[in-house]
């Protein structure tokens, strides 16, 4: 899931940048989020000695949506480099 993109006090001629850039930023953490959950989901992860709460459950994939995010704002400048210049192309 995409979430809203907040504006983070850029310079206003740069506003349209900047949003762009955050836009393809959560296009990739909400990749690599869907990754993050499946994996986690799988049976690998599966243990029955706690039972886990649906808030618990929630909580995790909210988590986990937000450090996808932060992962792709700060490690994957280049894929979303990529997804900025595929964008530009007419």
């Amino acid at each position: 899931m995409i979430s809203s993109v907040s504006f983070m006090g850029a310079i206003r001629n740069n506003y349209n940048n900047v949003k762009k850039e955050d836009v393809a930023a959560e296009l990739v953490g909400s990749v690599f989020s869907k990754v993050f959950k499946d994996m986690y989901n799988s049976d690998v992860f599966k243990n029955n000695l706690l039972p886990k709460s649906n808030t618990e459950k929630w909580f995790r994939e909210m988590l986990i949506d937000q450090y996808s995010v932060t992962i792709a704002k700060n490690n994957m400048k280049p894929l979303v480099n990529e997804i900025l210049k595929a964008y530009q192309k007419p």
